[in-house]
C-alpha cells in the first residue's frame, strides 16, 4: 500500500510503498472470537516522487479512465488495484484531474474539458 511522507533530506512529497507483515491471533472468548494482529515487520518496498507516481497510475488506466468516470469507481480502483489509501487517494485524483484537464462540476464525476481551437471562440460582442 502507498503512503505519503514528507522527505527530510529534499523537503518533497514523496511516496513510500509498503508491506506489512503481521500475524494472526485467534482468542476465543466463550460463543464469540475476536482475532488480534501483531505487525511483525514493516517493509519500504519502494519510493516514487508524485510525479512519477501519477505517470505510473495514468499509464495503467489510460484504457480505464473515460468522461463522466465516477470518482468513487477511480477511488476503489486505486485502493483495490494500486493499494493507495484514503488521503493519498483524493490527492491523487487531483493530480490525475490537473493532468488529464478534467474538471468535476457535481463533484460526483470526472468529465475532459473540450480544448476549443482557435477561432472557434464564441463573440458576446
Amino acid at each position: 500500500m502507498f503512503i505519503k511522507a514528507h522527505c527530510s533530506v529534499c523537503g518533497t512529497d514523496v511516496y513510500h510503498n509498503i508491506r506489512l507483515h503481521a500475524l494472526e491471533h485467534l482468542n476465543f472468548e466463550g460463543e464469540g472470537q475476536a482475532c488480534r494482529y501483531a505487525v511483525e515487520s514493516i517493509e519500504v518496498a519502494d519510493t516514487l516522487t508524485e510525479e512519477e507516481l501519477v505517470r505510473n497510475v495514468l499509464q495503467g488506466l489510460a484504457r480505464i479512465i473515460h468522461d463522466g468516470i465516477e470518482v468513487k469507481v477511480l477511488a476503489g480502483i486505486l485502493k483495490e488495484n494500486y493499494g493507495i489509501t484514503g488521503i493519498c487517494c483524493r490527492e491523487l485524483i487531483e493530480r490525475i484531474q490537473l493532468e488529464l484537464d478534467m474538471y468535476c462540476p457535481d463533484r460526483k464525476r470526472l468529465y475532459f474539458v473540450d480544448p476549443e481551437e482557435p477561432g472557434e471562440k464564441e463573440s458576446f460582442f
